[in-house]
């Protein structure tokens, strides 16, 4: 059982034409907390993108700030792990996760982002 509170505060999917979806993946590993970035292909050709995925934590040992960003191919209608990353994260710490996925000329396609506030 998580021993702590998930928020999705957001799930901002663009029309239904986009051409791709966006998703944050998390998973609880002994006390660290594992984040993946994910991106699906919802067209049937290959497609490029670019994305990023920024990552504010808060806690009472102090901030720490992350951010990932690359460029990936994704085969017709498919899905890939984007990036990965792992913190700390008890019950009491604030964090915000955000995922942009872009075209090759900057435009957002996709986003997902996930916050957690401490329980009161």
């Amino acid at each position: 059982m998580l021993q702590f509170l998930l928020m999705l505060l957001i799930w901002q999917s663009p029309p239904s034409t986009s051409p791709c979806q966006a998703r944050i993946e998390l998973q609880r590993q002994g006390g660290l907390l594992v984040i993946t970035g994910h991106c699906r292909n919802l067209q049937p050709i290959a497609a490029r993108y670019r994305y990023e995925m920024a990552l504010q934590r808060e806690s009472a040992g102090g901030n720490s700030r992350n951010t990932q960003r690359g460029e990936v191919s994704v085969a017709p209608h498919q899905e890939v792990s984007l990036s990965q990353t792992q913190i700390n994260a008890g019950p009491q710490d604030t964090y915000r996760i955000f995922l942009s996925v872009f075209d090759t000329e900057g435009r957002t396609l996709a986003q997902d982002s996930i916050f957690q506030t401490p329980a009161r």
